[in-house]
């Protein structure tokens, strides 16, 4: 596998595909960080998962579906695995489906259940919260909601008071023991939970643990802690439907994202915006610098599309002035056939600084943002806020943006790209010097080494025959094994 194209993977939520040359799904996962999970196949023995091991020799290509958090990743890797069987998974390939919460909201009293399938007619009557994979979880958590705002679950209206009733868990409505009005709240409570608005009763716990912690009560301290966790995980909000596709997840994702990208281009004004481009510098005082671009289509970011320029300029650490030498020879006239398209605003990751530089040389119909960490806020010990910079009438002035996720997102990704270049150089300067010192090993094999070895650390860790097997020199190989183990010599 090509290890760019892994190290480029978004470290989000989401599920991946592992695919042979025929492009037959061979594997389906899930993740909460798929660049990390994704190459933990590539730098492990897996020894304790052989069926997984068997798999990587076979992997041709990956393709990855982001999701909104991990219970989404959990429902479309059970979705996907259903309907592909691929060969690999033994697991989630049988009809069990997960639990979701109904409220019957049309109901004069209504009531609560947790279900795996509902009829036309009660989708109609109610609503449905979920998929929750986790059902215990569930469970609980409708016994702790139940104790918090009780309802009634009678199949028939009787004006006798049921078990419930006396153990708290009914408030009685048929037989009077509660107005409609009353009941109603206590049903609104729940529906406020289940749509993620429980971050009061969160704090509460939290600190009633807390309190518990430091009087050394650690059982009950721990009683929370899980209580708490279940809540998170319940509250979550989750955006599948019944009788979701990955085809119908997909293309309401890419709708949220769109409507996403019009509000922030009503948001800054612009007449278009179908395309970002975000621009971030990486280096160490000058040196190994290098320029990212990542870019983002009506919403969506395509990492088909990143750039990398390495800055040709003097080794002096210089932000301003490496962000204008990349965005001068991306803009260049000559240079437009390398991309398809203009983007209708760059965004720089960085303040007045950067755009007083960039935009003499951006062209007048692009739109120019910056983008950077709230100083005021460090100062103050505060949770750092994002700010943003727009060029005005000779000025550049910080405004405030609330559709702001799509160009956070962008910088993280540009730091990110930038950084992963930047790191690569020094590594490789590193190997280079360190190659350089043993006899034989020149630019040529310094190459193999890296391409076979990926690290120092590696070759370090090599037999001499897996270095032979790229040297093809039996001499040279003894002199690069004998370097790293003096200990070890072998006769040459």
């Amino acid at each position: 596998m090509d290890k760019l194209k892994i190290d480029l993977l978004p470290q989000k939520p989401g599920i991946y595909k592992f695919l042979d040359k025929e492009k037959e799904i061979l594997y389906i996962g899930k993740a909460t960080n798929l660049k990390n999970r994704v190459r933990s196949y590539f730098s492990s023995n897996l020894y304790d998962r052989p069926r997984i091991k068997q798999i990587i020799p076979l992997i041709h290509s990956i393709e990855v579906i982001e999701t909104n958090n991990e219970i989404e990743s959990l429902v479309l890797e059970s979705i996907l695995i259903k309907k592909y069987k691929p060969l690999y998974n033994t697991e989630k390939k049988d009809d069990k489906s997960y639990v979701w919460i109904y409220i019957s909201t049309k109901d004069i009293f209504p009531t609560v259940k947790i279900v795996r399938k509902v009829t036309n007619t009660e989708l109609k009557k109610g609503r449905l919260f979920g998929p929750y994979p986790n059902s215990s979880s569930t469970k609980r958590i409708f016994t702790y909601l139940r104790k918090l705002y009780p309802f009634c679950t009678c199949k028939k209206e009787t004006s006798r008071e049921c078990l419930y009733f006396h153990l708290g868990l009914c408030p009685g409505p048929y037989s009077g023991h509660i107005s409609k009005d009353d009941y109603r709240k206590n049903i609104n409570e729940i529906i406020k939970f289940l749509e993620g608005r429980k971050r009061g009763q969160i704090k509460e716990l939290e600190r009633e643990m807390k309190i518990y912690s430091q009087d050394k009560k650690y059982e009950k301290a721990a009683e929370l802690r899980d209580k708490i966790t279940d809540l998170k995980y319940l509250g979550e909000s989750i955006d599948f439907v019944y009788e979701d596709t990955e085809k119908s997840y997909l293309e309401r994702r890419k709708e949220t994202l769109k409507r996403s990208f019009l509000a922030l281009k009503t948001e800054i004004g612009v007449r278009t915006l179908s395309r970002i481009e975000c621009y971030d510098v990486s280096n160490i005082q000058g040196k190994n610098a290098y320029v990212s671009m990542v870019v983002a289509e009506d919403g969506i970011i395509d990492r088909s599309q990143y750039r990398i320029f390495k800055i040709k300029g003097e080794e002096k650490p210089n932000d301003p002035l490496m962000l204008k030498e990349a965005i001068s020879r991306r803009f260049d006239i000559k240079n437009r056939e390398k991309y398809d398209k203009l983007p209708d605003l760059v965004l720089i990751d960085g303040g007045k600084a950067q755009l007083s530089v960039v935009r003499t040389v951006l062209p007048n119909k692009i739109t120019l943002l910056g983008i950077s960490k709230g100083k005021r806020l460090k100062r103050e010990g505060k949770r750092v806020n994002d700010e943003f910079w727009f060029p005005l009438n000779n000025q550049i002035k910080r405004i405030n943006i609330e559709n702001k996720e799509v160009l956070i997102d962008l910088r993280d990704e540009a730091h990110r790209f930038a950084i992963l270049h930047h790191r690569k150089a020094r590594r490789k300067e590193s190997v280079s010097s360190e190659l350089e010192k043993i006899a034989g090993v020149g630019k040529e094999r310094r190459k193999e080494l890296m391409r076979r070895f990926e690290s120092i650390e590696n070759i370090k860790r090599a037999s001499f025959n897996e270095i032979n097997e790229v040297i093809k020199n039996k001499k040279v190989s003894n002199q690069i094994f004998n370097y790293y183990h003096p200990d070890q010599l072998l006769e040459e």
